[in-house]
């Protein structure tokens, strides 16, 4: 009996309670109705509008694009004199954009290296805010044995509140996730840095091929223009004679014909030397179109470069030095890391937390305290999908290895090219120079028969354009042997300089560069001792395969 009346006494109260609840949400319904509207509809508004399509103007595109403009070439050292190589090198490595870009890019790695430290570190917020009611927090309360609902609202919160907390709260997962995060970033660091020295070499390996050919075709047009000259004025008696009818027709246009192909070969020459000269200037940092002379030694005083190593030194040499094999290897390093952030994802997360809070409620006995914690999280997906993430990275890690052995492969492979690329240039210099030397004697001889008039005009021209095809091919394949050992190196992964600052002055890299280049030319490459050893183990390992 006491059960049933219990119930209908708890129905009493229920209804009685929702009675008196019903006028109050009826008041404040229509009271909140309209401004929610009106607030949401303001919000859908701003968001179809926020976002449209705006191109940028014409003043605003010329405005960047003179920018730009000023950037792309900042203010250098006035060039007041011919530039050798050891200067225009220097020059392109102070001043080149794509360094400049690999410079910025290691400084920007190193600056997210900094900032990924910060996520190993605990997590400190600091919350505040202020709240305020229309009506009071009023609250009605039914007992649970009796049934019996309180005949008036209780209030136990203040219409305005301020409220503030310090929390401290730390991850463990979260930290060793944000430690292995941290080291690939460092192994990003030193991928910057691999890529630098991969951007200065090649740098060092275009100046050095650009340099020799401007050269060959500065120091030959000296001589190329006097001549050139001198056969237009032959074209014009041709065409007087032609006109005239003094020679016959035949001969005297087979003879215009040889001197259209002459001139066509000089005007290839200085064609080739602007160009070769532009791309120098691009390299340096010039604008376009920038007149300098280039300081081009004399036929005596050019020197084979020398290479003071064995081909088994230089195989060991590129392995060890090659900046893409290096970046392969740390990306080798990320990925490792990869797979423990993988098997660490799979474990429960354990969070210490930690705060200081406010409250100005009045109603509260203790309007401020302290309180600490500890919380274990779980994300049981991670055990399903842990496997599948262990197995990609593996396979990830096989990938990476398999492409850094193709890389090295064809390292080795670079090395015995360029090697034997240097060895057939170096021939051909040798054999070119002493083609030079004939010519030289051969126009001598005919410029005396020239004295003496019994040569014609069109042989002495054809004479001299020979003498001066001698010296061309000389310089040239002398810019080619350049070249090949400038490869050589590039593909050993010798660096020019061991480190250069951003702020360090031309004479000093210019100084640098010319030691640099002196001990290249006599074959002065250092080789480390851990290189000679693993030489030593390769060549083991060769033969009792």
């Amino acid at each position: 009996m006491n059960m049933k009346y219990n119930t209908v006494d708890n129905g009493a109260a229920k209804r009685q309670g929702l009675s008196r609840q019903r006028p109050l949400a009826r008041a404040i319904r229509p009271r909140f109705a309209a401004p929610l509207g009106s607030a949401l509809c303001a919000m859908l508004l701003m968001a179809g509008c926020a976002v449209t399509p705006e191109p940028m103007t014409d003043a605003e595109i010329r405005e960047q694009a003179t920018k730009d403009l000023a950037n792309m070439f900042p203010p250098q050292e006035i060039i007041d004199e011919a530039l050798d190589l050891e200067e225009v090198v220097a020059r392109a490595i102070r001043y080149n954009l794509d360094y400049r870009l690999t410079l910025m890019e290691s400084a920007l790695r190193n600056r997210q290296l900094d900032l990924v430290r910060y996520d190993m570190l605990p997590r400190l917020a600091f919350n505040a805010g202020w709240t305020n009611r229309t009506e009071d927090y009023l609250t009605m309360s039914r007992n649970t044995v009796t049934g019996t609902v309180s005949p008036a609202p209780s209030e136990s919160l203040d219409r305005n509140r301020r409220t503030a907390d310090l929390g401290l709260s730390w991850n463990v997962l979260d930290f060793g996730v944000s430690y292995y995060q941290a080291q690939q970033n460092a192994d990003k660091v030193l991928i910057a840095q691999e890529r630098r020295r991969k951007v200065i070499n090649q740098i060092v390996q275009q100046v050095r091929a650009a340099f020799w050919r401007a050269a060959t075709a500065e120091s030959l047009m000296k001589e190329v223009r006097p001549l050139l000259d001198e056969v237009k004025s032959a074209q014009r008696d041709a065409r007087e004679v032609e006109e005239k009818r003094l020679s016959p027709l035949p001969e005297i246009l087979r003879y215009q014909k040889s001197l259209a192909g002459l001139t066509r070969e000089f005007e290839a020459i200085e064609q080739d030397m602007v160009m070769a000269k532009t791309e120098l200037a691009a390299l340096m940092g010039l604008p376009p179109g920038t007149d300098f002379e280039l300081s081009v030694p004399a036929a005596d005083e050019l020197r084979p470069p020398q290479v003071g190593l064995a081909i088994e030194e230089m195989e060991s040499l590129a392995l060890f030095n090659r900046p893409e094999i290096r970046e392969e290897m740390y990306q080798s390093r990320i990925t490792a890391k990869e797979a423990k952030k993988a098997m660490l994802k799979m474990l429960p997360g354990i969070t210490f937390t930690t705060s200081a809070n406010y409250d100005s409620n009045s109603y509260l006995v203790h309007n401020d305290w302290a309180e600490a914690g500890m919380r274990v999280s779980w994300n049981l997906l991670n055990l399903i999908s842990g496997p599948a993430s262990k197995r990609m990275v593996e396979a990830q890690q096989q990938v990476d290895e398999m492409r850094r052995l193709a890389l090295g492969i064809a390292t080795l492979t670079q090395v015995h090219l360029g090697y034997q690329q240097f060895v057939q240039a170096h021939h051909n210099y040798l054999q070119s120079r002493e083609i030079n030397r004939i010519e030289k004697r051969l126009y001598e001889h005919m410029q005396n028969a020239a004295d003496s008039q019994s040569l014609s005009q069109l042989e002495r021209i054809r004479a001299k354009m020979s003498a001066i095809y001698a010296d061309m091919e000389m310089y040239q394949s002398y810019a080619r042997m350049q070249g090949a050992v400038a490869n050589l190196y590039v593909s050993m992964g010798v660096d020019l300089l061991p480190e250069v600052s951003s702020n360090e002055d031309l004479q000093s890299i210019e100084n640098n560069v010319r030691h640099a280049f002196e001990s290249w030319r006599m074959g002065q490459i250092s080789v480390p001792l851990m290189i000679k050893s693993m030489e030593y183990e390769l060549q083991n390992k060769g033969d009792q395969t």
